[in-house]
């Protein structure tokens, strides 16, 4: 048994598990957060399925007008009934409990692998 092998084959496993954990943290709050992006013809909600980085944990709605969406003027929820300004934040408010802890669970059992 050489240490310097297992410590090399200990950091690679603990890398792949934090970059799955993160990975599916990002996916689980996306999802979230888009139970309250505000609603119109759906550009802006499907545009953070393609601009968001999940490796990074970067979650991006990529439109001209989300940015003004997302701080600026009411929901209209005819489309949305659960619309909301600052959509990431609410659903950081009511969720961060549930991705911590599935986040842990996650990294836990990518590491028992």
């Amino acid at each position: 048994m050489n240490i310097r092998d297992e410590m090399a084959r200990a950091g690679i496993k603990l890398t792949k598990a934090a970059a799955e954990t993160q990975i599916e943290l990002s996916k689980t709050a996306l999802e979230d957060c888009n139970k309250f992006c505000k609603f119109d013809t759906g550009e802006t909600r499907d545009s953070s399925l393609k601009a968001s980085d999940f490796i990074k944990g970067r979650l991006i709605w990529n439109t001209p007008y989300a940015r003004h969406a997302y701080y600026l003027g009411e929901a209209d929820r005819s489309k949305n009934p659960l619309a909301s300004r600052l959509w990431a934040h609410k659903a950081a408010a009511l969720y961060s409990d549930k991705w911590r802890a599935a986040a842990k669970q996650k990294f836990v059992l990518a590491m028992l692998r």
